[in-house]
């Protein structure tokens, strides 16, 4: 298909859009977010100068009882500055950072209260982050309000040039000696005034990128101990998700299979007094008969208990092999689109398998779908699994049902679940497994 005359090739449509967003950044919503952002650092910094001070005091009087009390509930106070940091970053540069941990208590008291305080690590850190911190953002607010009100003051000379002071002889600039008061430099000036918005518009912009990175560093969480609670949430939900399968196990052999076995080994009792007693041998046959079925049967739930335990398709065909006899066991229509260009690990190939069985299971039961559009996909670093149906939706994650359940499954290894099921649907489940090699 040729391209119209008319119509600008799309590398010049690209470059002269580019070049419209630059020119009109001056008046951007978010400019002005940013700049608001700067200017609020000024009484912001003042409040961390003046903490920074106060700490200071405490610390000079750290070797007395009450000393050490300021000291400590000082350090515990840094998260409230945090609190307002976190306040402006979010309605101002739409950045959304996390709140530190609380201090960790140990034990009851004042004197641990006192201790806690004085041993943590974090409002220590945040402290030290509060020191340049504070006259930093004071310098910000300065620069942001020179390098807006400068080129404001020449793009509107043009209106105020005759009001310039009596007897100024102009201005010497590379030996040309320059009347700003006469026409047409006022023009000139102005002319050079919305030059300088458009230049301020991106340097407030830098400046913005700057403070963003400070707040980044001055709030990212701890890892040490945020990742030691994550580890242990997931093993215990790695337990209980184990726990739960092996109950599960039980009942179904208990209610299921053994129910079966027990019915066998009553008929096959009844056969064999007929054929001591010399009953009549179609009796005798009929007994055999139903044992032999009820056997079947037993055999037949033996298998779906063995398949639901690690089904051996998965082991043998991976992803690309046991993903379509699950879709094909559905009785509702499934489109399945895999691209898998790699197997994954074993734990992230039986999470999606049995996600994916759980959610057939949950579609078929409640959402009155006509069809499902189930789409795998694997890269690099992780697999996403979704799952979407045209049924009514109002799906929930509510405390002991299957979504919740699966919730765990996917956080055990490490994995996301979003959920999606507005009213009158379709119902959008995405399933993230984070999969390195």
């Amino acid at each position: 298909m040729t391209t119209p005359l008319s119509t600008p090739p799309p590398r010049t449509r690209e470059i002269s859009t580019g070049l419209v967003g630059a020119l009109l950044a001056p008046v951007r919503a978010e400019t002005w977010r940013y700049s608001a952002h700067l200017l609020l650092g000024a009484p912001v910094g003042a409040l961390m100068v003046a903490y920074v001070g106060l700490t200071g005091y405490a610390t000079a009087a750290g070797l007395t009882v009450v000393g050490l009390a300021l000291l400590a509930a000082f350090v515990r106070g840094t998260r409230l500055t945090t609190r307002i940091e976190r306040w402006r970053a979010r309605a101002l540069l739409r950045l959304d950072l996390p709140l530190p941990a609380p201090v960790r208590r140990r034990s009851p008291g004042i004197v641990n209260w006192v201790r806690d305080g004085l041993t943590d690590v974090t409002g220590w850190r945040i402290l030290a982050f509060l020191l340049p911190g504070g006259p930093l953002a004071i310098a910000l607010a300065y620069a942001t309000v020179l390098v807006w009100a400068l080129p404001a003051a020449a793009t509107t000379y043009p209106a105020w040039y005759r009001y310039t002071p009596a007897g100024w002889d102009g201005l010497d600039i590379a030996g040309t000696r320059w009347h700003p008061d006469a026409w047409p430099y006022p023009l000139f000036v102005g002319l050079a005034g919305l030059a300088g918005l458009v230049a301020a518009a991106w340097i407030v912009r830098g400046l913005a990128a700057l403070d963003r990175l400070r707040l980044r560093w001055m709030l990212r969480p701890d890892a040490g101990p945020d990742l030691a609670r994550v580890l242990e949430r997931r093993r215990d939900q790695a337990v209980e998700q184990a726990g739960a399968h092996l109950r599960r196990i039980e009942r179904d052999l208990h209610d299921g299979a053994q129910v079966q076995m027990v019915a066998v080994a009553m008929e096959l009792g009844r056969a064999r007094r007929e054929l001591d007693g010399d009953g009549d041998p179609q009796t005798v046959a009929r007994h055999v008969t139903v044992a032999h079925e009820q056997t079947k049967q037993a055999l037949a739930e033996l298998r779906d208990l063995a398949r639901g335990i690690y089904p051996a398709v998965l082991t043998d065909l991976g992803l690309d092999g046991a993903l379509p006899v699950l879709a094909a066991r559905c009785p509702i229509p499934v489109v399945l689109d895999l691209d898998i260009p790699e197997r994954p690990p074993g734990a992230v190939e039986s999470t999606t398998y049995f996600c994916l069985g759980e959610l057939l299971a949950n579609a078929t039961k409640h959402s009155s779908a006509e069809r499902i559009h189930v789409a795998v996909v694997r890269d690099a670093a992780a697999l996403w699994l979704q799952v979407r149906d045209d049924g009514a939706g109002g799906a929930a994650i509510a405390a002991g049902g299957g979504l919740a359940g699966l919730v765990d499954r996917v956080e055990s290894v490490g994995g996301r679940l979003d959920l999606d099921s507005p009213a009158g649907g379709p119902t959008t489940v995405t399933v993230e497994l984070p999969c390195v090699s």
